[in-house]
């Protein structure tokens, strides 16, 4: 049985990539994120490349716009196949323009 992780606010999705690439054992199903695509590929250098190997290179979903305080509607689970073993939560987004200022100095 394959072991599944969803994580959950990984900013610019460092987080899930270097999960996947220590185990790659392990199905990140869902990455999870409260920006858009281009939004995250604004904010953050490496998130095109980043997104870009999570979903080709290790065929991995990435979910953009989720609200963590209303994951049920962007994130389903319709079958036992589907549940995850295990949920990740990372630092919030504050949803304010500190978070531009905060990627500039990485």
């Amino acid at each position: 049985m394959l072991f599944k992780a969803i994580t959950i606010g990984d900013g610019d999705l460092s987080f899930s990539l270097a999960l996947k690439r220590a185990y790659p054992q392990i199905s990140v199903t869902a990455s999870t994120l409260l920006e858009s695509h281009s939004e995250l590929c604004r904010t953050y250098a490496t998130a095109t490349l980043t997104s870009k190997e999570l979903l080709e290179r290790w065929k991995e979903r990435v979910i953009y716009g989720v609200d963590a305080t209303k994951i049920e509607e962007k994130v389903t689970v319709d079958s036992e196949e589907e549940k995850f073993d295990i949920i990740l939560f990372n630092h919030p987004h504050l949803g304010d323009e500190a978070l531009l200022e905060e990627a500039l100095l990485f």
